[in-house]
């Protein structure tokens, strides 16, 4: 099989990954690519996420670079990059120059004139530092005045900047020190989990000044990151991990699981057959501020056909009566024959984000819609929270008295879109969850849509253009999604639910940008396009298999190996598991059971498990246990339990 094809498979496209050299020198090392430093590493072991040197445009999309022309020389003392780029149609043009050795010295300078008036949003270095061996650890921050601050990085996730006016820091990475002195910008530093990055994340401009701001023509903006490393990793007591997989039954059950739907979301009638098998618990459908009722009718009829109860979610006209358009709403949906079993609404303003030091919307406000909802629907249960990212709900969490659940969605496209970066996020899952469970203790989490694409964004005036179907942050279009990477990916975002106890949650659309069945997109598809006989993504089996196991017993196989990820339940006197591999290379997993079945679906197996809604059932083959799982595979695997 061809490369390009390979690519295609996984990704959805055919650029298989960025580019990235490893490099090393002594006990550093890291990857280099043209737009970040990633995973600088003492000893083996990574201290600092990441180095990159981002430009924002006014909705925060990061621009494309425009002509990059790398330099790496390496002579056995010393490593030194230097990069020449340009943005914004070479309106900026950047230099930037890398020096690493042996010491565990990292410096970063850039250098970046406006040949013309230049408008951004951010533009220089950001640091990204690591959740493991992080969180709740002690951190020194040197402020410009010259005076020390001792504070910690936050365990459960901060609303807020944990962090101002800083010019350099020190603290640990599991004992490791790195200290990092920032020159030519006061920086700050956020809590990224927010966006569920996997990274707390240190970065200039503070957020305090305006936005957008412009570099003048002539302008020449200069900043440097210094890094130095040194120590030892602590050791860590107690045995080793086993290198055999172990069952373990939980106290809880397996969430329901959902589709989302909106205008343009229903796929076509004959393809609204393959949800019909293993179905979703639920449809969540979100209207408004304008009600189509033609939408409404299709999502009515889909439901019944499904047999699947409807949730509801109104974004409502920030100037309007709440009570009188959900009065208004809930006629049209009892004319449609639509009797949600839950409902959350909020105001539009909500939709978009707000500091925690505000300013906040004025008018009408979300306990306002709360209210409003259950009294135009009073056999309905009440949602709270947001209707985009935790971070907004984090910012603005609901009032546990008003609500019979919260919610939000959550993305990976915000700040990063390549490949490790969609990865990384699924280490600050729990910490979102526990973060969630924290501010409303006595509610059930009933997570939005969870996709790797952006449905709405919060941070601008749209989601970002992807016309030609890649990697883009802000993106609601995400070629991953369609390939072997997305199903992959989404197993690992069901597994990260086991200890939360997550009531529900949204994984796809039957069609659109976030579909699980194959339809014609706005964008180019690789695989899919011209192949009608490719009915269905490889998420679609991901989907299928969470469905089958809503709401029975959960139980957690532990002892994965690393990139290894696994939900599983037990049902009908089995446990019926899905793990998937996000590593670049072959994992190993081995069952806890000799008797085993399983399907993997990797890239030999794609053609046909595209073409056949009962692929997994097919291609069941009895296993010793061990399941040998190629890069981005997922295995369906049943055993006795």
């Amino acid at each position: 099989m061809a490369s390009v094809d390979r690519s295609a498979i996984i990704f959805g496209c055919a650029n298989p990954h960025d580019g990235s050299r490893s490099l090393e020198i002594g006990d550093l090392s890291f990857e280099f690519n043209a737009e970040t430093v990633r995973a600088i590493s003492w000893k083996g072991n990574e201290v600092v996420r990441g180095i990159s040197w981002p430009v924002r445009d006014p909705n925060w999309i990061t621009m494309p670079q425009e002509s990059p022309e790398t330099e790496i020389r390496a002579d056995g003392s010393e490593i030194a990059i230097d990069l020449r780029f340009s943005v914004g149609g070479g309106a900026l043009k950047c230099n930037l120059k890398l020096r690493a050795d042996a010491s565990g010295r990292v410096d970063a300078f850039i250098e970046m004139e406006a040949v013309r008036s230049f408008k951004t949003n951010r533009a220089g270095f950001t640091v990204l530092h690591p959740i493991l061996g992080v969180a709740g650890e002690p951190l020194s921050i040197r402020h410009s005045d010259g005076s020390r601050e001792t504070t910690e990085f936050p365990v459960l996730i901060s609303p807020g900047q944990p962090a101002f006016d800083i010019i350099g820091m020190e603290h640990t990475v599991s004992g490791i020190q790195v200290e990092i002195a920032f020159e030519g910008e006061t920086f700050e530093m956020e809590d990224q989990r927010n966006w569920s990055d996997g990274s707390y994340k240190t970065y200039c401009r503070p957020l305090k000044m305006p936005f957008t701001y412009e570099i003048s023509e002539g302008e020449v903006v200069r900043q440097a990151v210094r890094v130095k490393i040194s120590g030892n990793k602590q050791s860590v007591d107690g045995k080793s991990a086993s290198r055999n997989s172990e069952l373990e039954e939980l106290d809880t059950k397996f969430p329901e699981i959902g589709l989302a739907i909106e205008s343009g979301w229903i796929c076509s009638e004959k393809n609204a057959d393959a949800l019909k098998d293993d179905r979703p618990s639920f449809l969540l459908m979100r209207t408004g501020p304008e009600n189509d009722p033609e939408f409404l009718s299709e999502a009515s009829k889909l439901a019944a056909g499904l047999d699947a109860q409807i949730d509801a979610e109104f974004v409502l006209r920030d100037e309007s009566d709440p009570h009188e358009e959900l009065q208004a709403v809930a006629a049209m949906l009892s004319a449609a024959g639509i009797e949600p079993e839950r409902v959350m609404a909020l105001p539009q303003a909500y939709l978009a984000s707000h500091q925690p030091s505000g300013p906040w919307p004025t008018g009408m406000q979300p306990q306002d819609a709360a209210l409003a909802a259950r009294k135009a629907f009073p056999g309905a249960k009440v949602g709270g929270g947001m209707l985009t990212n935790f971070t907004e709900f984090n910012r603005c969490p609901p009032n546990p008295e008003a609500c019979d659940y919260f919610t939000h969605g959550m993305t990976p496209l915000v700040h990063a879109a390549d490949d490790q970066s969609v990865i990384e996020t699924l280490e600050s899952y729990k910490a979102i969850f526990a973060s969630g469970e924290a501010l409303c203790p006595n509610l059930s989490c009933r997570l939005g849509l969870v996709s790797i694409g952006m449905r709405s964004n919060p941070y601008g005036a749209g989601v970002a253009d992807n016309p030609a179907h890649i990697r883009q942050t802000m993106a609601m279009f995400d070629p991953r999604h369609a390939g072997l990477f997305g199903a992959a990916w989404m197993v690992g975002a069901i597994a990260s639910t086991a200890e939360h106890g997550i009531e529900a949650m949204t994984i796809g659309a039957p069609a659109g940008p976030f579909g699980i069945v194959s339809e014609p997109q706005p964008v180019p598809r690789a695989c899919y396009d011209g192949r009608p006989e490719r009915k269905v993504y490889p998420l679609y089996h991901v989907f299928r298999a969470a469905a089958r196991i809503a709401n029975c017993p959960r139980v957690q196989i532990r002892g994965l190996g690393s990139g290894l990820h696994c939900f599983a339940a037990k049902r009908s006197g089995r446990i019926e598991a899905v793990v998937s591999n996000l590593n670049n290379s072959t994992a190993e997993f081995v069952a806890p059971s000799a008797e085993t079945h399983a399907a993997v679906m990797d890239e030999t197996a794609f053609i046909d498990a595209v073409a056949n809604k009962n692929w997994t059932k097919n291609g069941m083959q009895s296993s010793a246990g061990s399941i040998s799982l190629r890069p981005f595979a997922t295995a369906f695997v049943s055993f006795e339990a």
